[in-house]
């Protein structure tokens, strides 16, 4: 099935938002 695939594509580029995020605050907070 071709859904399977774009629901697994969503769930990765969530997960890359939340490790960018992540990232960002913690070099946010590191500059401070």
């Amino acid at each position: 099935e071709r859904h399977v695939g774009f629901e697994a594509a969503a769930w990765y580029w969530h997960f890359v938002d939340v490790v960018w995020l992540f990232l960002f605050f913690a070099v946010y907070i590191w500059g401070m």
